[in-house]
């Protein structure tokens, strides 16, 4: 059993946003020769941009100039990466979001001081950008800089448009990102936009809500209780919001307790998953929090949690605490055994609209030397493709299933060398690692964000020591920030 004291609340911050909406392309910033990948290939069409709330339709077909998907590779351990390179040039920088927009452009947000190539647009003077690239990552078509850091990025699945949360506060940009369609003050860390245009950003200890115009529909205080990220179902009408509450009662004493709650889009509460009462926990004393929620192309919501040790509330439904959860279970990295208080990934599937979990995998990493004792992983990211093929991503000590076989683009990568930048990638049911590979090749450092879809995948990675592997034609970027694509599976 292992227990520890809580995170404080992060307090509310209330910020100044620095961004200039609708100055457009900067005369003075001319595009320049990229130094990264340089294999041209077909971005498509720009999507229109729309003014009004759009339809929810579904998940439709890709354009057909979206890049071919590809069947999964033959090991977990081997990955064929159309792209890898650092998009910047200094140690300080840091990718920290990827998404993919409806024309399979592949969006990627952060901090970037000094990006060369593309077309440039200055929103504001600051370290962050927004990265425009072709869906094989090989193409650089538009850096726009921003005044504050990008801390995370999603792009409205139907109209294109690019949600923000920056350090400086939440913009909706345009599908090129050359204009703030509206700016919201307040620090930001984790922002989402729904299918017809809902936007929800973490802002402090709370959730703020706005329609695709931006005009505020509700603020979201989650009572006692910490906020980590949020997602939106605009099919459901409902905006999920994740985290934990530090519990100091009960059989526990103390713990931390994981919850996801689905509100309505004025701030009702409507259901609630994990969050189970303290008493009720019997031996469940593991720390647990639910880090990561995201609306998979499939329909579904996701959930990346993180426990320090076996014995969680992720063992259990997230329901009904007193019933098992759904979990699956391949080999002993997915078992909680033989743990001590290593961090530990959680995975689950719930359906959106009630809360149901439909599926569940814990994910660890193993040290052979000792009698295979659990080791930690921790996620930062996850999603799910038009399948519900489950990516996720993240850090992870010694060693992942297979790191020694880890090769990318043909050639083995190598030893871990102290924090590996890791994606999962699971099939539909769980029952099958497609891909589980990292990218630190010598180095160390983070991925911070994954997409999928469209027959696009890509990760975005801090760096926090190189080398990472590169693609041949990376050129000689050596920053902190880190950009690896490969085609989507087919």
């Amino acid at each position: 059993m292992h227990r520890r004291h809580g995170r404080p609340l992060l307090a509310a911050v209330a910020v100044t946003l620095a961004l200039t909406a609708g100055c457009g392309a900067d005369p003075a910033d001319t595009p320049a020769r990229w130094t990264g990948p340089s294999t041209p290939a077909s971005a498509g069409a720009e999507p229109t941009p729309g003014g009004t709330p759009a339809a929810v339709t579904g998940f439709g077909a890709a354009p057909a100039s979206c890049p071919r998907p590809a069947p999964a590779a033959r090991s977990s351990s081997t990955l064929d990466p159309t792209a890898a390179f650092h998009p910047g040039r200094t140690a300080t920088d840091s990718a920290n979001a990827v998404d993919t927009a409806p024309n399979c452009e592949i969006v990627v947000g952060g901090r970037f001081t000094d990006v060369r190539g593309g077309t440039r647009t200055t929103l504001g003077k600051g370290p962050g950008a927004v990265l425009r690239l072709d869906g094989t990552g090989r193409r650089l078509l538009g850096v726009t800089r921003l005044a504050g850091v990008v801390e995370d990025l999603e792009v409205h699945r139907e109209g294109g448009e690019i949600a923000v949360a920056t350090d400086r506060g939440v913009a909706l940009l345009d599908p090129r990102a050359t204009t703030a369609r509206w700016q919201r003050a307040g620090a930001a860390s984790r922002v989402a936009v729904g299918a017809a245009g809902t936007v929800a950003a973490v802002v402090g200890g709370a959730v703020r809500v706005y329609d695709l115009r931006g005009a505020a529909l509700a603020t979201i205080r989650p009572d006692g209780r910490t906020v980590s990220d949020v997602a939106v179902d605009d099919r459901s009408g409902l905006v999920f919001v994740s985290g934990y509450r530090q519990v100091n009662a009960g059989p526990c004493v103390p713990v931390q307790i994981a919850y996801v709650h689905a509100y309505d889009r004025r701030g009702a509460l409507r259901w609630r998953a994990y969050d189970h009462p303290a008493a009720k926990l019997g031996d469940r004393c593991a720390d647990s929090r639910a880090e990561r929620v995201s609306m998979g192309r499939d329909g579904k919501l996701y959930l990346a949690g993180v426990t320090d040790g076996g014995n969680s509330i992720f063992g259990r439904s997230a329901a009904d605490v007193t019933r098992p959860a759904p979990n699956v279970v391949v080999d002993k990295f997915t078992q909680p055994f033989n743990t001590g208080n290593a961090h530990q990934t959680y995975l689950a599937r719930l359906d959106p609209s009630s809360g149901r979990q439909l599926a569940g995998q814990h994910l660890l990493a193993r040290i052979d030397s000792k009698g295979d004792r659990g080791n930690t992983v921790t996620p930062y990211a996850v999603t799910a493709d038009e399948r519900g093929r489950v990516y996720a991503g993240g850090v992870s000590a010694y060693q992942i299933a297979d790191r020694s076989r880890v090769a990318l683009g043909g050639r083995r990568l190598a030893s871990y060398a102290g924090g590996d930048a890791w994606v999962l990638v699971l099939s539909a049911d769980l029952k099958r690692r497609l891909t589980w590979v990292v990218f630190t090749d010598g180095g160390a450092g983070a991925v911070r964000g994954v997409t999928a879809g469209s027959g696009v995948a890509a990760v975005a990675a801090r760096v926090d020591k190189g080398p990472f592997y590169r693609t041949r034609d990376a050129g000689p970027g050596t920053g902190g920030g880190y950009l690896a694509a490969w085609p989507g599976l087919s």
